[in-house]
């Protein structure tokens, strides 16, 4: 009896413990939920950050391209909103921020736990921003906002800023606590360089407790010159006028580019790719309708980087050199200065099936011509007899690919690793290509590969190369200083640049410059471009390209142009897509610009002379 007793009280004993940490238990998880969060919340603190200015960029005078200014914006504290004033705040920003759908605000209050940028407040009044911080929720930091003081004229160089994606973040880890990323151009290159010190918010439950403010990014001094920019645009926008004018065409011709490059430095004074667009439209955020209509147009393509084209004419100097450096002239011939009788075509006997009656651009020949007279009068002759020589001596051995060798040595085939995203490096093709075609791209080639007749397409810069107008550019300066070295933008890297030295001879470079100065002068293609500088084209050198595209397109237009041929400062490139001519439409674009570089009174852009 006594035992049941006792048992019975241990019994309700337990019964009486179980039933109060169950109480205990459902008061903590249920009545005390909210109590106990807050406790955890006022315990833990959590950082967020706020985006730093980035460094501004200068030209070569140290005028302003791009800068950012700190201006107020409107921050909205997450933690501090709830059921009850969710409205107030929603309210509050329908409007005074119109430019918000109704799914931009839902988005704003998605995430409890963070700070919110709502947007800029610089236009509003001391009173109105006081008012603002009358609502708890709101406060209010400095922002940067970037600028481009030069609108379109510096787009493809500078770049532009814009929000960071997933790509951006594992690309550039930092933008994880930044708004603000390079999309493209010197912003994108130079992003780790550019972008700043985040700024940082540490709170404390719902309150801030310490504010750290964000530290400016680097500055960039470039080579560009922005006077000069300005004077190659005006001149590629009157040259594609004058070839809307004169070409017929089935699109109009809206595509350009144009580059002066320091020949002592490898330093770019210009870049100009047309279209172009305004990074000023990227600031507040493009629509989508605006974005789309630019990129159908390719405006965010860097052509001068970017953009492939056969090179025609302007390839000969490649093979050029390789006549010189290996005495690999015209059969029969032994010199620079033996000549052959251009009659206009060229006839011979080749196993392969390859075409064995090429056509020059001059019907009716260009007469008895040498290697001087050859690259003035851009005989194609001339220089297919240089292939069919190298074809005849080389078929089937390691030199067979001389030619390409002597391209790739110049930078053809490959990057230049300019200080810009996005470069493309063409293709120089030869039999390993061909056969690699055959397989992965067998509509580009025939199923026999490589024949004679591709290497006589190549010479004069047709067939299956493509090439870049910096590449060109490059090439260029490579042979008139000896000296191979990439080209650049940022004045701060000048003194970390690679150099290759080739063995180019003095008597050669002045070769070289003598025959561009014959292009440019009378009886050369470029003659009706520079006629009207009067004797100061006596000084000025060049050398035309009209290239040939597949299709219903009209011809690609170029022209490859010094400043002087005593004393060259600068290599001028320009290339017009579908511009017909190169002796008509880019010749006299860059006549314009080399009328700037010399300090000589501008003229407008007028149509030339076809030629080629």
């Amino acid at each position: 009896m006594f035992l049941n007793k006792r048992y019975n009280f241990l019994a309700l004993l337990l019964i009486g413990l179980f039933i109060y940490i169950a109480s205990f238990l459902f008061d903590l998880q249920v009545l005390s939920r909210d109590t106990a969060l807050s406790t955890i919340d006022n315990q833990t603190s959590d950082t967020f950050y706020l985006t730093a200015p980035r460094g501004d960029i200068f030209d070569d005078k140290n005028e302003r391209l791009a800068t950012s200014s700190m201006e107020p914006h409107l921050f909205l504290n997450l933690r501090k909103i709830d059921e009850n004033n969710s409205q107030i705040y929603e309210q509050f920003i329908r409007y005074n921020f119109p430019e918000f759908d109704q799914n931009e605000i839902k988005n704003l209050f998605i995430d409890g736990n963070n700070i919110e940028l709502v947007g800029n407040i610089s236009t509003f009044s001391a009173t109105e921003r006081q008012k603002l911080l009358e609502l708890d929720a709101f406060e209010i930091f400095d922002f940067p906002i970037r600028k481009y003081n030069f609108d379109n004229l510096t787009s493809h160089i500078i770049g532009y800023v814009g929000k960071p994606t997933s790509d951006d973040f594992e690309e550039f880890p930092h933008t994880k606590n930044s708004l603000q990323v390079g999309k493209n151009g010197l912003e994108k290159f130079y992003e780790n360089t550019l972008t700043g010190v985040p700024g940082e918010i540490t709170l404390k439950g719902k309150e801030i407790i310490e504010y750290i403010p964000p530290q400016k990014g680097e500055d960039i001094y470039i080579s560009l010159n922005i006077e000069t920019q300005n004077v190659v645009k005006n001149s590629l926008l009157q040259g594609i006028e004058l070839a809307n004018e004169n070409e017929e065409t089935k699109d109009k011709v809206i595509r350009s580019a144009s580059i002066v490059l320091d020949v002592n430095t490898g330093a770019i004074v210009s870049m100009v790719s047309l279209p172009d667009f305004n990074p000023n439209q990227f600031v507040d955020g493009i629509s989508n309708q605006d974005f789309e209509q630019l990129n159908r147009i390719q405006a965010f393509n860097n052509f001068a980087i970017q953009g492939l084209y056969p090179p025609g004419s302007v390839f000969k100097v490649v093979s050029y050199w390789l006549a010189e450096n290996e005495g690999l002239f015209p059969e029969g011939l032994n010199s620079r200065r033996g000549r052959i009788d251009c009659k206009g075509s060229l006839s011979f006997g080749f196993d392969d099936g390859s075409q064995q009656v090429y056509q020059d651009w001059k019907e009716d020949g260009h007469g008895r011509v040498n290697l001087s007279s050859a690259m003035q009068q851009s005989c194609n002759v001339y220089f297919w007899d240089i292939a069919l020589n190298i074809w005849r001596t080389y078929e089937g051995t390691q030199n067979e690919s001389i030619l390409q060798n002597y391209a790739k040595d110049l930078g053809f085939g490959e990057l230049t690793n300019i200080d810009l995203p996005f470069e493309r490096n063409g293709i120089i093709p030869d039999r390993e290509v061909f056969e690699d075609w055959t397989i992965s791209r067998p509509d580009l080639v025939r199923p026999e590969g490589w024949l004679g007749g591709d290497l006589m397409n190549l010479i004069i810069g047709q067939g299956a190369i493509t090439v870049t107008p910096i590449q060109v550019a490059n090439a260029y300066k490579t042979l008139l200083t000896s000296t191979y070295s990439s080209p650049y933008l940022n004045i701060g890297t000048s003194d970390n640049l690679k150099l290759k030295k080739y063995n180019i001879s003095d008597d050669f470079i002045n070769f070289l410059k003598n025959d561009l100065n014959l292009v440019t002068n009378k009886n050369g293609t470029a003659y009706a471009a520079f006629e009207i500088m009067g004797r100061k084209a006596n000084d000025i050198g060049g050398k035309t390209g009209t290239a040939q595209n597949p299709g219903e397109k009209n011809n690609t237009s170029w022209f490859v142009g010094i400043d002087s041929v005593k004393d060259p400062k600068y290599v001028v490139v320009t290339v017009v897509e579908e511009g017909g001519s190169g002796s008509a439409i880019a010749a006299p674009i860059s006549r314009r610009i080399i009328q700037h570089l010399i300090g000589s009174d501008l003229t407008p852009v007028r149509y030339g002379e076809i030629t080629e």
